[in-house]
């Protein structure tokens, strides 16, 4: 199955063979169904200017994937002394608000066609992320995409965010399905985390962060774009 996976772009870890047991699949939202995280990336940059402090891609890749209450401390730890962080997270939102009512919302290369094919195939999908419902919901009925989902879990219905694996928990129960044959889908490194913490599957589709070595010899693939994910299910289920 390994050397299948190369053919299809994707890199494989050991767990890859198993994906013939997917039951159901999860998807995370930003950067991995919705090219979002650029935009947000950018409102996170016009809030710094405004606020006098420069926003580091490297501290936004350790809170991608947890809502505001888990990432507070990374805040604190961020910007205390140079900003209001409660401010620049709230100026941030305002932003990002009125960029994404500016434009389309971009729906990620694939993912048509892969929730098509699960649909198909009568396979359970679910949304998790620790996005609000209210800005989930928005995104799914703006792309026309709400009714291929069978549950929507968001970041403002659970305890802990990623990386914890609460969300994806929840999710997998909303489907009747166990973690171990249900496939997690996600763009971020906290995502791949709590995917691997939760015992699922777990395929990553880098967006703005690229896996390191380590999580690429423990997550169950990493896939260029949901077009290979697709190539790799439908191969798994042959």
């Amino acid at each position: 199955m390994k050397k299948s996976s190369k053919s299809l772009n994707c890199e494989g870890g050991p767990m890859i063979s198993a994906l013939s047991s997917v039951s159901a699949v999860i998807f995370d939202q930003d950067g991995l169904m919705f090219d979002t995280e650029r935009i947000s990336a950018g409102a996170w940059n016009l809030a710094g200017r405004e606020l006098g402090v420069e926003v580091r891609e490297d501290f936004l890749k350790t809170i991608r994937g947890r809502n505001y209450r888990d990432a507070v401390p990374l805040f604190r730890e961020e910007f205390s002394g140079k900003c209001d962080y409660e401010q620049l997270w709230r100026r941030k939102q305002e932003i990002y608000a009125v960029l994404l009512k500016e434009r389309d919302l971009p729906v990620k290369p694939g993912l048509r066609e892969l929730l098509s094919w699960l649909s198909g195939h009568r396979i359970p999908k679910a949304v998790a992320t620790a996005s609000t419902l209210t800005y989930t919901r928005t995104n799914l009925e703006r792309t026309g995409l709400l009714s291929c989902f069978d549950a929507v879990i968001t970041g403002d219905k659970v305890t802990h965010a990623k990386p914890d694996p609460e969300l994806f928990l929840k999710a997998a129960d909303a489907l009747g399905q166990k973690p171990e044959v249900c496939l997690v889908l996600e763009d971020s490194i906290n995502g791949v985390r709590a995917g691997i913490a939760g015992g699922f599957l777990t395929i990553m589709v880098p967006d703005l962060a690229q896996p390191d070595e380590e999580l690429k010899n423990r997550a169950t693939a990493v896939c260029p774009s949901l077009f290979e994910v697709l190539s790799l299910l439908r191969e798994a289920k042959r």
